[in-house]
């Protein structure tokens, strides 16, 4: 019998029939035992590969697979997944390194029924990685239907239970905010894109919090939101906001690097020099911080780490469940790191 004849019996595609004969990886584990039992049923045991015709398939099995599943939706900025490419590259290494096989996936954010399916297809799924910029009840639902290790990208639920992997917002707008006032800065402001990414409301928090445990003044006309500017001329109009700001702040703390340097643009535009007198800092330290002038200071975070730690924390979960504890929530958080450039003014030092 030709394998496209056994196929045809047993109601599987040609390619699903070559995979199993031939100890292929790219089918769930389950098909691949329920095909090979049916295949020696009819006889046809002789076309079995010898590895697995000898008991030995486990040996040839193939690597464990790691989805790496990404909601967008036509919403989604191309600033703010500027960031995740460098989280999937850092996966993808510790993946390989571990003995994973990583899995990308593009999903709708509203929810996918099939989900379960699409992962049978890939193989042996070991656990899910989700990026996603705002997680919604329909993600969730995925997550929960999946009944696998999950871990999310820089996700910020408190009040949720859900592994995560994360920047230490807290940790990296503390630090700068206490920079700033070390640097003689007691009027700070803040430039934000009012989206509601889960991420960049975390930030919102924590420079709230950290004007306060600062003993820093925390007023209303100092935070500047671009929700409603169009990306080419948002130089333009946040610059006539800011010349309808007086006093003006003498140093602004920016949501992202991008919003920096439209920030450093717009002051120009009002007629205010960086640093000489507006200090700006941006987050994440995107490579445009060398590239722009003053050179930008900013707060880096370690993206690739973050891939990395992913994995990291799904082979944490995988052990837990081998120990019988289902309902672990674990959050690792990535520590920032403040670097300086030429975008802050040392107001100490002003004679």
């Amino acid at each position: 019998m030709k394998a496209k004849d056994l196929a045809r019996q047993l109601g599987v595609s040609p390619a699903t029939i070559s995979l199993v004969l031939n100890n292929k990886p790219g089918i769930s584990d389950s098909l691949r035992r329920s095909l090979l039992k049916k295949i020696r049923e009819l006889g046809c045991g002789d076309m079995i590969g010898a590895a697995q015709d000898s008991g030995n398939y486990a040996s040839q099995r193939p690597h464990p697979v790691i989805a790496y599943l990404i909601y967008t939706s036509c919403d989604e900025t191309d600033d703010r997944f500027a960031f995740y490419p460098a989280v999937l590259e850092g996966a993808e290494m510790e993946a390989r390194e571990n003995g994973f096989h990583l899995v990308v996936m593009h999903l709708s954010r509203q929810g996918n029924p099939q989900l379960q399916s699409l992962l049978e297809d890939v193989g042996d799924t070991a656990g899910v990685i989700i990026q996603a910029g705002h997680i919604s009840a329909g993600i969730l639902e995925d997550v929960r239907s999946l009944r696998l290790p999950a871990v999310f990208v820089d996700a910020y639920l408190p009040n949720r239970q859900i592994n995560s992997v994360c920047v230490n917002n807290e940790q990296g707008v503390f630090t700068a905010v206490r920079y700033l006032k070390e640097k003689g800065h007691r009027d700070l402001g803040y430039v934000y894109s009012g989206q509601e990414n889960d991420s960049q409301v975390d930030r919102r928090r924590c420079f709230h919090q950290a004007l306060w445990e600062y003993g820093l003044e925390d007023r209303k006309e100092f935070y500047f939101s671009c929700a409603d500017l169009h990306f080419g001329s948002s130089a333009d109009e946040l610059s006539l906001r800011f010349q309808k700001v007086k006093p003006f702040p003498t140093a602004l703390l920016a949501e992202n690097d991008h919003l920096a340097w439209q920030a450093i643009k717009a002051l120009e535009q009002a007629g205010l020099r960086v640093p000489e007198d507006v200090s700006v800092i941006g987050f994440d330290n995107r490579s445009l911080c060398t590239m722009i002038t003053p050179r930008l200071t900013s707060m880096k975070n370690s993206r690739r780490l973050m891939g990395r730690e992913c994995i990291s924390l799904l082979q944490n979960l995988c052990r837990l469940r081998r120990l019988g504890i289902y309902d672990a929530c674990l959050n690792y958080q990535i520590s920032t790191q403040l670097i300086e450039r030429d975008s802050v003014r040392d107001l100490t030092k002003t004679t």
